[in-house]
């Protein structure tokens, strides 16, 4: 190898260092948002133990990507021409850890979106409007082309056909 292709070797490892340092301070943020929380995350114990687990791993292998594409970037010495090849291959390593560790912190940061306990037992509220009234209270389960609505204030359950259905609207209170 050329000091050509060494020196092309650097700057592309400098350059990749630069992303690499964001990817750690997206992992860092990641960890600090998860453990910052209030606890209010629907997953299980065990699933959010292993999200913060990711997190942690994310961090240690951003942390060895980092390290390795460094060694590149800013050498302590002057590579010979037979490590230059040596030097590419730890670029790839550390540039394929980098990806681990976005996939990592992907995984970690989709515990997030898991459903909220009991989310389906309470319903939101809805405005249902039809040439005959309007009615407000809660979804429920009801037959082919039929809209169930638990009235809020009259305790009352209500079939609609979904072809009467002139709006259906969420509203925060009925009656407002």
């Amino acid at each position: 190898m050329t000091d050509d292709a060494g020196d092309r070797l650097q700057t592309s490892a400098r350059g990749w260092l630069t992303l690499q340092l964001a990817v750690l301070g997206f992992a860092g943020l990641c960890g600090a948002i998860k453990s910052g929380g209030t606890g209010g995350s629907g997953a299980p114990r065990a699933v959010q133990a292993v999200a913060g687990a990711l997190v942690l791993l994310a961090l240690g292998v951003a942390c060895v990507a980092i390290y390795l594409v460094a060694r590149i970037a800013w050498p302590v010495h002057v590579l010979p021409a037979t490590d230059a090849v040596r030097a590419g291959r730890r670029l790839r390593l550390g540039i394929s850890l980098t990806f681990l560790t976005v996939l990592l912190v992907a995984v970690a940061a989709s515990t997030g979106w898991w459903p909220e306990e009991g989310a389906s037992k309470t319903g939101a509220l809805v405005e249902v409007s039809t040439a005959s009234g309007t009615w407000c209270g809660t979804l429920r389960a009801s037959g082919e082309g039929i809209l169930g609505l638990e009235v809020a204030d009259a305790g009352q359950s209500v079939d609609i056909p979904l072809g009467e259905v002139a709006a259906l609207l969420p509203v925060g209170a009925c009656g407002a």
